[in-house]
């Protein structure tokens, strides 16, 4: 402690931000390995997924991230089966989507992709079977 500060003082340090979807999201990838495939790898039925990262969208130079294409609003998961995109956001119970990322959601479905919210790997499932986007069927929907 630096001579003459009160006992009280505390250092300021600078922490990350806590992004409240990034433990869903891994449950949800976890299962997505079991169900599917590895991220990027075609499953014998012909499904490919990944998840994208931009939750340092808003950096230091967003300028330079929207000059390459990436803007905000991307939904956090992209499977692609016959053609056709499945984009799913993933949100904390309480999450809501940004105006963002209804826009995104709105061309994607004007596009003729689908999109889904889902709050843990039970509600992806959900999703998943209901588009009709084969799996193993080794995880039960309702987690």
């Amino acid at each position: 402690m630096p001579r003459g500060a009160s006992p009280s003082a505390r250092r300021f340090r600078l922490t990350p931000p806590i992004v409240r979807e990034h433990p869903i999201q891994k449950q949800i990838c976890d299962v997505l390995r079991i169900e599917i495939a590895p991220p990027g790898k075609l499953s014998l039925p012909g499904v490919v997924w990944w998840s994208i990262d931009h939750a340092a969208y808003s950096g230091e130079v967003p300028g330079i991230r929207i000059d390459r294409g990436i803007i905000a609003g991307i939904p956090d998961t992209f499977l692609l089966y016959r053609g056709q995109a499945h984009l799913i956001e993933i949100k904390a119970l309480d999450g809501v989507l940004s105006e963002a990322q209804q826009s995104v959601a709105s061309a994607v479905l004007g596009a003729g992709g689908r999109v889904g919210v889902a709050r843990d790997a039970g509600e992806v499932l959900t999703c998943i079977d209901a588009w009709q986007i084969p799996r193993a069927r080794r995880v039960a929907a309702m987690l």
